[in-house]
């Protein structure tokens, strides 16, 4: 019984997450850090907002052993602002592997902008698309 629990568990978790695991990520920004990705063919634009895929590569892992990160977000292209919705973290680069956590319960709070930050980058060139 317990064999087909994590069956089930592993079939639903993949299914969950296939739209951003087989992905065609753009390079859209770089820096000494990090790489930031976005899947332009996975966004979507309904009333006003903007829904996509966005894949960090660490060039070194974080404090807690990640490298990668994929993350679902909606952004208010009006006022350039956005609220993640779903979030995977990685120990693997560009998202491979199982997640070592994730989230699916979206942020209640927009966040703002910050001029020139990775974010803003990515949310201009989602918006223009």
């Amino acid at each position: 019984m317990l064999k087909l629990l994590l069956t089930i568990f592993t079939l639903v978790f993949t299914v969950m997450f296939s739209s951003a695991s087989f992905s065609e990520w753009t390079k859209v920004r770089e820096s000494a850090e990090d790489i930031y990705y976005v899947d332009f063919e996975s966004i979507k634009k309904i009333d006003g907002y903007a829904y996509f895929w966005t894949l960090r590569n660490g060039l070194k892992p974080t404090e807690w052993g990640e490298i990668s990160s994929k993350i679902y977000r909606q952004v208010d292209c009006k006022l350039l602002r956005y609220k993640v919705m779903r979030d995977s973290y990685y120990k693997e680069p560009m998202g491979e592997g199982m997640p070592s956590e994730s989230s699916n319960e979206p942020d209640k709070d927009w966040t703002d902008n910050v001029p020139n930050s990775p974010a803003e980058i990515i949310l201009k060139s989602v918006c223009n698309w």
